[in-house]
Order: structure tokens, then sequence, then C-alpha cells
């Protein structure tokens, strides 16, 4: 992880430089702070400040009890440690610095860039009351860190969408008929914990999403597959700190049957075609808003209804990684969906069609990864329905 930490941090002092803006000031204990983990991999314990600045020096103030960790990760040029309340150490610093502009964690879009609480917030504003009118918000700068994946994040997301992937053809190949929602759930926590990874929204050896029936984002429930039913797995992992999140549509067959009704192939190729149309309009330079209504026009072309969601959703530290989405400018989507599609971006494609009960609903869910000239699947496409058998000795895709 120190690898990506560099990699992260010279980062930061290159975006601090293009926005003109001289220090960066991280407050955060306990994990309080996302940013925190994204830019060092360290763990704070106590009330820790990170000062970085535009000429890319790094600086630490800290309980004396943390000192350590901060000196031997070998990320910071100074690692200072403080005895009780920190607020002269950090006037001095500052004063030192001197800086016209001071970026603190705070957002009111952006969760993963709104680490710092208003309590701490309101600390600095005291403690630093001669540089309060000098600060802003970090979150134009934390979100193109967070988006932009060095070498090292795009290796480390293709790991974690490989092991997904193998576990997913494990438990196709349990697949069958008088199974519950929950038993297929605990295949998934199983093979989980044979890799030494955890479930990409909890963080920790959770279920994911296993459902036939109440498509939502819900725990798997005991409603028990049979033959004629359709499964949708929403399943992604955190592998050392870097997420996938690959969705998956399944049919049982009826005694007789060699392949899902004619209305659920149609329903399945109407979203493997969306996928296609948003994958090639994903590209650099192009607006989010702009991906998803390739998917979307794609799907009201053949009769089906509006996607009741975003397209498609960044992915790295986290399975929802914030910044730009493919999504529409709907409200509750605020400024994501402007955001401008960059190289080395590595979002989801998921226009799911979601129709009524008694009627069929498909989730295909793929992970893309943003090149220079478009983009390149990381996981490998759901081509066609995963068929279950009636009586299934062998799970088949």
């Amino acid at each position: 992880m120190t690898k990506i930490a560099e990699q992260k941090l010279a980062q930061a002092a290159q975006y601090l430089r293009q926005a003109d803006i001289d220090l960066w000031l991280i407050y955060a204990s306990e994990g309080s702070d996302p940013a925190v983990s994204l830019l060092t991999g360290l763990k704070t314990v106590g009330r820790t400040f990170f000062l970085l600045t535009k000429e890319g020096d790094r600086y630490v103030l800290c309980p004396g009890i943390d000192a350590l960790e901060s000196q031997n990760s070998g990320l910071f040029h100074e690692v200072a440690a403080y005895a009780s309340d920190p607020a002269e150490q950090l006037t001095a610093l500052v004063d030192r610095l001197n800086p016209r502009s001071i970026a603190l964690n705070y957002s009111t879009e952006d969760n993963l860039c709104d680490g710092l609480t208003t309590g701490r917030y309101r600390y600095l504003a005291r403690v630093l009351e001669r540089y309060a009118d000098r600060f802003c918000s970090s979150e134009p700068l934390l979100q193109k860190i967070r988006s932009s994946k060095t070498s090292e994040e795009v290796a480390a997301v293709r790991r974690a969408v490989a092991l997904t992937e193998e576990i997913y053809a494990e438990v196709f190949a349990q697949l069958r008929p008088g199974l519950t929602e929950r038993q297929i759930g605990q295949m998934f926590v199983d093979g989980m914990s044979r890799r030494g990874v955890v479930e990409a929204a909890s963080k920790e050896l959770t279920m994911p999403i296993v459902m036939k029936e109440r498509i939502a984002h819900r725990e798997p429930g005991d409603a028990v597959l049979q033959p004629g039913d359709f499964l949708i797995m929403d399943f992604g992992i955190d592998c050392m700190g870097y997420c996938s999140d690959i969705s998956r549509t399944a049919y049982f067959l009826k005694p007789g049957e060699t392949e899902a009704p004619e209305r659920f192939r149609m329903l399945f190729d109407a979203a493997y075609g969306a996928i296609s149309a948003a994958f090639a309009a994903a590209k650099p330079g192009v607006k989010g808003c702009e991906v998803d209504a390739a998917a979307r026009s794609y799907l009201t072309s053949r009769g089906l209804p509006e996607i009741t969601h975003a397209t498609g959703h960044q992915v790295g530290r986290y399975e929802h990684d914030g910044g730009t989405m493919f999504a529409p400018q709907w409200k509750r989507y605020g400024a994501a969906p402007l955001g401008t599609v960059e190289q080395d971006m590595i979002f989801t494609l998921e226009p799911t069609i979601l129709l009524e009960e008694g009627d069929f609903s498909v989730l295909c869910e793929e992970d893309i990864l943003i090149t220079e000239t478009g983009a390149e699947f990381l996981s490998h496409r759901q081509r066609e329905l995963v068929l279950v058998p009636c009586s299934n000795t062998e799970g088949g895709q």
C-alpha cells in the first residue's frame, strides 16, 4: 500500500498546484475521514492533522503514541507529536507555511469529500481564526484524486474483479431449485471467507444482494427458488482496500425447458445492448450524463421503461466511489452527471430493466476502465442468462 500512497500523495500535490491551493489540511481520528486511507493507507487513532502543500511537502501532527506509524511509513517530511492540546503546535506550523488558501474536507454533495465534522470545522475556525477566511472546500481536488486511478490501483481493482468472478463461478455451480435466497447468499460468504476478502458494500463478511422478488437494495431473505423463477445477484468484494461491483441474472429452468422464455431472452438482450451502447459512449471528454443517455435511450427505443437509477458509478476504494456518475441530470445526483469522464477512471455499467411483479427483471453489471481513447471491460461480460437446470448437478452459464 505504500507505493499506492506515494502515488496518491503525488497526485495531491499535482492537483493542489492546478487549483492554486497552497495547503490541504486534513483533520481526522479513528478512521473518521475516508480521505486518510485513500491518500496514506494509515489508520488514524488519536486526533491527527495531515498538512499537504502544493510544493509536495507533507507534514503530520499527531499524539505521541501514534507518531511512530507515520514516521515508519516514510511518506512524510516532518512528523511532530503533541502531548495534550495540539492547538499551539498546529497554529505554529500553519504560520510557518503561511498559506493564502487552505483546503478542508467539507462538501454538500459528495459524502466521500465530507470527512470533516461540523465540530472539528469549528475547532479549526477557532484555532486558526486568522486563516478562517482562507478556507475552501477540497471537493474538486479530492474527487479528482479519488477518481483518477494509478497503475497500482487499477491492478488492485483487477484482482478484486478476478476474485469476484471466481466466487460467482462457484455459486453458479451450486445453484439448484429449492435453495433460499439466504442459502445462496451464504455461498458467497463461504467463497469470500476462503479467499480472505470481504463484501464491498459493508466492508465485512456479509451476504450480498440475492433476490428472486422485491427487487431492491436488501439482504437475502427466505424466499425459495423454484423452476421458472429468475434470480438477481449483486455482488462485489473488497480485496486489500479496493473493490469490485458485478451483478448477474439467472433463470431456473422448468421441466422440459432448455432455454429461458422468449420474453426473458428479449429483456436480457435489451440489457446487453444498453450496456454496449453505454460502453461505446464512455470515453475521455464526455459528460457522465451523455453515457447515461446512451443506455437510457437504447432501452426506451426498445419500448422498455426508463432506468430508475444511474447507469453507472465509480468503483475504487469504495463500491460507490463518488465523483462523476453515468447518471441523468436529476436533482438527487447533484453535479455528478455533469462531471467529465477521464482516463483512468473505473465505472460500473448497470442499466437495469426493472418491471412489474409477474414479469422478469434483468440486472447485468460490469466494471470498466476508461482508457486513452475509450473503455476496457475489466469484468468478463455476461453474454447470456445463467441457466439453472431443474435437477442441478452442475450449474451452467
